[in-house]
């Protein structure tokens, strides 16, 4: 079996960091005797509009809709002038994507984690409070932001969620503010209750999102799958990650129907960009990700093992309180693979 994977590595650190992940791939693949992996390079994001005029070509968008799978680097979207087209917003509309998948898991012998930590947090990617539908008030006193919150979306998100669910420990909790947002909450939490009732196998609950972000700083161990809306997940993404080690541990994926893609949660890091610095985990375990979403489980699970024994007893980057720069980290996880 033979897959195409197509490398969008982005800006700033993006490309260094894909490229680690794309040795990673590649030794991972031949220590387990398969598949065979193909990798197609294409730009996209600020550094790509300052050059050509465009975030995200038709070209780019186009390889990453032929592939099987898409790894992403980091895109500087707020740099991109407004006005222009939001290229991360576009390529997950172009590949008709639906979720975000952001897992946080404990690795032993990561400074600040803490233990028994094995959570997965499903976020509406489509729209929200991140729609793009913003619009200046009348005579300059402000600015408004609506926050779009349809059936549809919802439902989608929650059928991912409670999927997840079911090969984890069938727990569901769905992240909410319907005291404050009532009519947006209302459909969304309507829909998850909907694909509730289609799985009677997975426990569910509904929890309100500040009582959800503090429990996850206290007790993130009570959680399995947390689904919610668009913006309430990715703060609530990001203090997960700060319990098992910070966002350079913490890997993502983005899927839909037919199509996905896979990234690191963290940004562009301009001013560790092109100095073999940046933490390349969150790469490599997004990539795992990728090659387990392509039906290679067995190259998934030799990239995680080899990343956990490198966190255990290894070299680290700074962010983990070690020296060690990207080359160093990706040679040791490559070294780590078990036949």
């Amino acid at each position: 079996m033979t897959y195409e994977i197509c490398v969008i590595g982005g800006d700033g650190i993006g490309p260094e960091v894909t490229d680690c992940a794309e040795q990673v791939l590649r030794a991972a693949a031949s220590v387990a005797g398969g598949p065979s992996l193909r990798f197609r390079h294409a730009p996209a994001g600020l550094d790509c509009y300052q050059r050509t005029g465009d975030p995200l070509p038709a070209e780019t968008l186009a390889a990453a809709r032929s592939a099987d799978g898409v790894l992403l680097g980091a895109l500087d979207v707020a740099g991109v002038p407004a006005g222009v087209p939001n290229p991360l917003r576009n390529l997950r509309r172009g590949l008709e994507l639906v979720a975000s998948l952001r897992p946080s898991r404990s690795f032993p012998g990561v400074p600040g984690a803490k233990p028994d930590v094995d959570l997965l947090i499903v976020r509406e990617i489509t729209e929200g409070l991140y729609s793009g539908r913003e619009r200046p008030l009348d005579g300059g006193l402000g600015a408004v932001a609506e926050r779009v919150v349809t059936r549809r979306a919802s439902l989608r998100t929650a059928e991912v969620a409670f999927e997840q669910a079911r090969s984890r420990r069938c727990s569901v909790t769905a992240a909410h503010k319907i005291s404050a947002l009532r009519l947006t909450d209302s459909v969304f939490l309507d829909a998850v209750a909907e694909v509730a009732d289609r799985y009677p196998d997975v426990t569910y609950q509904t929890r309100n999102v500040d009582a959800c972000a503090l429990d996850l700083v206290c007790h993130p161990e009570q959680f399995d799958v947390i689904v919610t809306t668009n913006a309430f997940g990715d703060i609530l993404s990001d203090v997960a990650a700060g319990t098992t080690g910070g966002i350079g541990l913490a890997a993502s994926g983005c899927v839909g129907n037919t199509r996905s893609y896979f990234e690191p949660a963290h940004g562009t890091a301009p001013r560790r960009a092109g100095q073999a610095r940046a933490n390349p985990i969150a790469t490599v375990l997004s990539a795992a990700m990728l090659v387990r979403q392509l039906g290679a489980a067995g190259v998934a699970e030799r990239i995680e093992l080899a990343v956990a024994a490198v966190l255990a007893d290894g070299p680290r980057t700074s962010d983990l309180g070690g020296s060690a720069g990207s080359v160093e980290m990706t040679n040791a996880i490559v070294a780590a693979l078990v036949p």
